[in-house]
Parts: C-alpha cells; structure tokens; sequence
C-alpha cells in the first residue's frame, strides 16, 4: 500500500459511487425530541417563526444550456444500472474565478440535468448540490436509482458539481506520494510525534495546491460555491432557484440564501451543518456521527447474524487496532482503513440487509487475512471522497482551525473519548492547519422561503446535531422550517429513505412546509 514520490498525475476523472436506499413509511410527531442547544437532553422542542410574504415565483429557464446526453456515461461512473426512462444531459457553463476578491478569469463549472418521460417540459428546475462531500454528478445518479425518480414526475433536477470536483474538472495538484501520505495521516513515517510528520506532508501539498489554483487560492470556499449557483441563475434568465443541498451542499445552498436572499423560491437543507461552525466543532459532530453509525450497524449486524460473528463492534475494533499497530489488513493504515469503513456507513450499498452483510463480509474477509475486499474499498473511498478538488474545497471552508498543539491533546482526549475514530478524527485535521485562511459566509437575513430541514440519525459525515442548530438560523434569519429526520444510517435522508422523499415533492409542488416535524423509521 506505499508509494513513491513521483511526478504530479495529468487530470484524471475517475467518480464511482454506488449508493442504494432503504424506503420507509412517513411516521408523524407532534413533538419530535430534535436536536437544539436548548434543555439539558440532547434534544429540543421545534420552533418556527410567523409566516411572511410568499418566496418569489419559480420559471423554468429562458436561456438553456447546451446539453448533450450522457445517460450511459454518468450512470456507469457512478456503477448504477440506467434508470428505465430516465435521460441525463450534461453540460457546462462559465462562472466568475473570483468576483468576491475581484481575481479576473473564468472557471466551468460541470452539470447533469435529469428528465424523465413524465417530467413536464415547462416545469422549473429543482438544483441540487452535494458539496464537498463527493460530487454532485455521482450522487445524482444513485438517487435516480432509489427515491429521487419521484422529483422528476414535476420537476427536472440539475446536479451542480463544486469547483475542481466531477465534472467540474478534476483538481491535479498533489503528486501521488503526498496524496498516500495523507490518507495514512503519515502512520508509517519515523518519528513519535503523529501531528509533525503529516504537517509537513501538509505543508507541501498545501503550497502545491495553491500554486495550482493562483489566483484563485482564496476562491474555493462555501461563499464562491454559492456565487457559481447565482451564475447558473442569471444564465437562466430565471427569478429564482429551487435548492437542495445535502451536506455540504446545504452549506452551499445556505450560503446563497445568506448573499442572494430575494432569489431562493424552495429551500431544502438535508444534512447541514451551519455557516460558521468551527473545524474542532465540525470534526466533533462527524466522529459522533460515525460512533453512532458504528453502533447502530453492530446492532443490525448482531439481528442478521452477520459474518462478523456475535461481538461486530469488537471486530471492528481490533481490526481498527491492528491497524493501527501496522498490522492491517494488505498493510493498509488506520486511517485508511477507517475512512474506507465510514465510507461504507455513509454510502451503503444494496438495502438495509444487504449492506450490512455486505460491509460485515468485507470485515471479515479482511480479517481471515483477504485483503482483496477491503483494498476495493479503499479504493472506491479514495475517488469519492478524498480527491485533490475535495481536499482544496474542504480546507478553504475550514474556519477557526485549531493549533497542532491543540490537535496533539485532541489526539489523546478523542482516542479515549471514541475508541475506534477519535484519533483518525482529531489528526484530520491537520489537513487544514497550513491552508489560507477564509471567511465566513453570511448567514441568511430577511429571508421570505420557508425551509424544510432533513436529518439522519445516524449520520456518520457530518453527525447529527446540524440539524438544530441550522434550525435556529433559520429561525433568525424570519422563516418557518419544519423537520424531517430519518433514524437510519448514513448521508443524506432524501438520498435513502421514500419516508423523506414525500414532503420534499409536496413542499416543491406548494411552496408550502408540512404540517409537523416528521420521524422517519430506520
């Protein structure tokens, strides 16, 4: 599993993703318990603010794009069958570099429209983004798949790729040496000091990397992400956009209410976390989230009687610890092993059953010393998550990182606090230390849409807690928001369960929020 410093790689594009949901029945709650930071349980009583003047209108888009089918090529990409009567178009279109900072040039940004037969042609546009969290293009497919064929019976949707991720161009701009190195976090490098030698493989891919995006170093953040939407607007000639961002991509899609607020018609944040969090705070929830997700899946894994035996969280665990004694499976670092696993949580394959003993089957292939299994899991976790554009974009939204001293005590007070992911946690954040500092996006002010907020349980990328905390924004900013939260496992609550699906279409469709907070069952 090492490498050898070699020369930079040219630009490859290379998505697999392949995810599969598990449907569910809507369940309602008078009064879900919802995460907020009200109240001495973890969670709190909703709240939602008065009803003002209706959004602006949507329209479909007066000036199109010149779309050209891809339907076999994005579906492959993301190894998912074609969608019976389901056609993708790709295209792209040309956004400022830099109009915050006033750096001149241009930069494309990539896109894929979804239709279907029964799609109306004058129907406007539902855009969705997933961030940073693994291209837009690749997920989008992987919902077709499951439960988002049921936006296209009223609205077609148009996946927007971030900066330098899918099909926004692949970013080159780390040599293939630095890019193991970090994915180990520097594990098998001499020395006893963990944090010093990943920052300084950091600190050379870091002044690689923005030499590569010059002068554009300082435009790879949430807020330039959200000016790439208001450009897709204005090229459409339409008065306002229909968003949902998941993960990351509801950072992208808060971000744009907070700067073009008179210009959100729809707004659906799935998985969010706020605009200002902190990189500790961010990275906290995330291993909380994968704790939890760990969890719930040794438990499902106990109910099947899994590959993994009766104790799969101890399996986990000492493979994790073998690991990280150099003793992995195929030679493979704790981290890498880790975030191949988390990989797995947070986008599973096949339906509840299936993904469990798919993951639980890996594991134990892995530990009878077959290394084959989990090799391709590392590899599938390296194209979907861990790209050169994603470690650009995910640096530049970073804010109030901590010092090394300070991840040198998270290091050891994480560890203890969550045994299997708090180290690989907190010396993840090194990845960001020598990155330039940004800024924080406004929060969204005035804002006339009402919101509706989904959430996983589960949630192993960005844990649970953004949910309420999101909510309170809202709250600010004089909107009503109402929750949908999935008690499952993994990314995305409108991605795998139908439960979560059906308010997204009728709050599409009305402009109107439902009537309760909603809990769909795992």
């Amino acid at each position: 599993m090492r490498w050898h410093r070699q020369l930079p790689r040219t630009l490859v594009v290379s998505v697999v993703a392949s995810v599969v949901v598990a449907g569910c029945a809507p369940g309602l709650a008078a009064n879900p318990n919802f995460a907020t930071d009200s109240g001495n349980s973890p969670q709190g009583q909703p709240q939602t603010s008065a009803q003002q003047a209706g959004p602006p209108p949507l329209e479909a888009p007066k000036n199109e794009l010149q779309w050209q089918d891809c339907t076999s090529r994005v579906f492959s990409q993301a190894a998912v069958s074609p969608v019976t009567g389901v056609n993708l178009d790709c295209a792209s279109y040309d956004a400022d570099l830099d109009s915050l900072n006033g750096a001149t040039g241009t930069i494309s940004i990539g896109v894929v429209r979804a239709t279907s037969t029964g799609t109306p042609r004058d129907a406007a546009p539902l855009v969705m983004t997933t961030g940073t969290d693994l291209p837009s293009s690749a997920q989008l497919p992987v919902w077709l798949s499951r439960t988002g064929g049921d936006i296209l019976k009223t609205n077609p949707i148009v996946a927007v790729d971030r900066r330098g991720i899918g099909l926004s161009g692949d970013l080159d701009c780390r040599d293939s040496f630095e890019r193991q190195e970090m994915m180990d976090q520097a594990q098998f490098e001499s020395g006893d000091d963990p944090v010093a030698n990943l920052s300084a493989i950091v600190q050379t891919a870091t002044t690689n990397c923005t030499d590569t995006i010059a002068p554009g170093d300082s435009a790879y953040d949430n807020a330039h992400a959200a000016e790439d939407l208001e450009k897709l607007r204005s090229t459409w000639d339409v008065p306002a956009l229909a968003l949902l961002g998941i993960g990351n991509g509801a950072q992208v899609a808060l971000a744009y209410a907070g700067s073009h607020p008179n210009k959100v018609a729809r707004l659906v944040l799935d998985s969010p976390l706020p605009l200002g969090v902190a990189a500790e705070a961010a990275a906290d929830q995330r291993v909380k989230g994968q704790q939890a997700a760990l969890d719930a899946f040794a438990a499902q894994c106990v109910a099947l009687a899994c590959p993994l035996g009766p104790d799969p969280k101890g399996a986990v665990a000492d493979l994790l610890s073998a690991a990280r004694d150099d003793r992995g499976p195929g030679g493979v670092s704790v981290a890498t092993l880790a975030n191949a696993i988390v990989t797995s949580l947070a986008y599973p394959v096949g339906d509840r059953t299936a993904a469990t003993n798919g993951l639980a089957g890996v594991l134990a292939a892995a530990r009878s010393g077959d290394a084959g299994p989990i090799n391709a899991l590392v590899n599938r976790t390296e194209s979907l998550r861990l790209t050169d554009g994603q470690f650009v974009n995910s640096c530049s939204d970073a804010l109030n990182r901590p010092t090394p001293d300070r991840v040198r005590e998270l290091v050891v007070e994480w560890g203890k606090v969550y045994p299997q992911f708090g180290t690989v946690a907190a010396l993840s954040l090194v990845n960001c230390l020598n990155w330039p500092s940004g800024k924080q996006p406004g929060d969204p002010n005035d804002l006339k849409t009402p919101v509706l907020l989904l959430g996983v349980q589960n949630d192993p990328i960005v844990g649970n807690e953004g949910v309420a905390a999101v909510a309170a924004t809202v709250i600010n900013s004089g909107a009503p928001s109402r929750r949908v939260i999935w008690q499952g496992v993994g990314h995305g609550a409108s991605v795998y369960t139908q439960c979560a699906v059906a308010p997204v279409v009728s709050y599409l469709s009305s402009g109107e929020l439902p009537e309760t907070d909603t809990y769909c069952p795992a």
